[in-house]
């Protein structure tokens, strides 16, 4: 099972995209794959359900509420450390449950 990620950031532009490389880098660091998206909010609620949304935390207000009964939220303080980011995925119910699941299927 592939894991859906969107990283939201109020234009879709600079901070979604620079956590994006961050994600698919420590995320190939483990060995693993997830399907990673950018966008702005506006476009989230266009987008196919996510298992993460990952994002500035300040812009929690502006998530469309459907999509948080989906998809576990992960609010960042920090956008640009890549060592914070790995705690907060760390700390991702959501993501260690897929992450088990997909070192389970390679051993």
């Amino acid at each position: 099972m592939t894991l859906k990620i969107n990283v939201v950031c109020t234009s879709g532009l600079g901070t979604s995209l620079m956590i994006r490389i961050h994600l698919e880098a420590l995320l190939r660091e483990q060995g693993l794959r997830a399907d990673i998206e950018h966008m702005d909010v506006a476009s989230l609620g266009l987008s196919p359900a996510a298992d993460l949304i990952v994002g500035a935390h300040h812009i929690a207000d502006s998530l469309p509420p459907r999509l948080l009964e989906q998809a576990e939220w992960i609010p960042l303080e920090n956008m640009t450390d890549r060592n914070y980011l790995r705690t907060k995925l760390m700390e991702s119910p959501r993501f260690l449950a897929w992450r088990e699941r997909e070192k389970g299927l390679r051993e």
